[in-house]
């Protein structure tokens, strides 16, 4: 994998993975940095350019009232412009899903596919609720919420981490690589020479406590779209999966069995395979 950056052609700093071709562009989910997805994302490289923007939270310290799922869509729209891309292929995860099809509403000429990997459709009726909610009482509706803000941080060494995290059932479908590849990426040295994290758990819970508004907007979009859910997803339910089948029927739809929310992660290979099968019709 290429290194980031480049303040000279985005002021967005971004991932390249290399390849040639036409570009891809992947958006990564809350919590995780892009390089994360390497397993899943250098099978691409075969056939596409392969870049993905690293989001607000890796280059803005604290979050803001006003830095919701639409303000990383509209990242997402400014580094594209910026790099005069269109007709990309957009591939995004979780909140990285969400975020590229708000993007490609608001501007179809930038994208010319979309793969969603397990979306953030929430039912309509709890959507309702968090907008309705006063910010401190969503932490009840959303228990993530808490336990993200109550979650150790700071550790003496990276193997300290992986020691703790391959125990976890949350990561008990990654391999040994993939994980190794989410703390690579996913920690940093601070001054005293502690680990703590690249991605603030301020920042994921601040996601969290959000609810984006899907349904309305799933009906506006237009961009041929990809579908993807894992079988044991705690996020993408089997009844907002059959809603979304039943109001875009010509999406094409995959399910990923023996996979959860991190389907990516658990099975990249096999994911890189079939999103390229969808690429080629």
């Amino acid at each position: 994998m290429k290194n980031t950056t480049t303040a000279n052609t985005t002021s967005i700093p971004f991932q390249d993975f290399g390849g040639s071709g036409e570009v891809l562009h992947f958006a990564h989910a809350n919590g995780f940095h892009p390089a994360t997805y390497q397993q899943f994302l250098q099978p691409l490289t075969n056939n596409f350019r392969v870049i993905a923007v690293e989001h607000r939270p890796f280059w803005q310290a604290k979050p803001r009232i006003t830095d919701d799922w639409e303000q990383i869509a509209d990242d997402l729209i400014r580094f594209l412009e910026e790099q005069n891309l269109k007709n990309v292929i957009g591939i995004g995860h979780s909140l990285g899903a969400v975020a590229t099809m708000f993007a490609a509403i608001k501007r179809p000429d930038l994208f010319k596919k979309i793969v969603l990997i397990e979306p953030v459709f929430l039912p309509a009726i709890l959507i309702t609720f968090f907008h309705l909610a006063p910010k401190s009482w969503r932490k009840h509706l959303n228990p993530l919420i808490k336990l993200t803000l109550k979650r150790r941080d700071v550790w003496d060494s990276t193997q300290e981490v992986y020691d703790a995290y391959r125990q976890k059932k949350f990561f008990a479908e990654i391999s040994d690589e993939v994980l190794w590849d989410y703390l690579n990426s996913g920690l940093k040295k601070r001054s005293d020479g502690k680990m703590t994290l690249t991605y603030s758990k301020e920042w994921e819970a601040h996601f969290f406590s959000l609810a984006p508004k899907v349904w309305s907007k799933l009906q506006q979009l237009q961009t041929p779209v990809f579908g993807i859910r894992g079988e044991n997803t705690d996020t993408l339910r089997a009844d907002q999966w059959a809603k979304w089948k039943r109001l875009k029927p010509k999406h094409r739809f995959l399910e990923i069995e023996n996979t959860g929310h991190l389907v990516p992660l658990e099975k990249p290979q096999f994911l890189a395979k079939e999103i390229l099968a969808f690429l080629s019709e």
